[in-house]
């Protein structure tokens, strides 16, 4: 069982559930990134949830998250991407930037 490790600030806490209330892109769904919806939904899903919650982000989710950020997410061109689709891509960025700031 996890144990509650962090708080969020509110900037925080508004960023995350924002990116949990943004519906996935379609570019990210069917389209030319659609390889990156499971990745996305596994962010909203279990990493927003761990952070709202405050709980330990365990070394697998984390190393999950760096490695696609390595291999997967360097392929993703900002130029191609419509305003929805950057609007969400930026929101995740500022998510994983939070990610990184919490884990130990």
């Amino acid at each position: 069982m996890s144990m509650k490790k962090y708080n969020l600030t509110n900037e925080e806490k508004e960023i995350v559930c924002q990116f949990r209330h943004y519906s996935i892109p379609f570019l990210f769904k069917s389209g030319k990134y659609c390889g990156y919806l499971q990745y996305f939904e596994f962010v909203d899903f279990e990493i927003c949830e761990m952070l709202l919650n405050g709980t330990k982000i365990s070394e697998d989710d984390y190393k999950m998250i760096i490695s696609e950020d390595i291999d997967y997410n360097i392929q993703i061109k900002k130029e191609e991407l419509d305003k929805n689709s950057l609007e969400f891509y930026n929101l995740y960025l500022l998510v994983k930037d939070i990610v990184k700031k919490y884990y130990k």
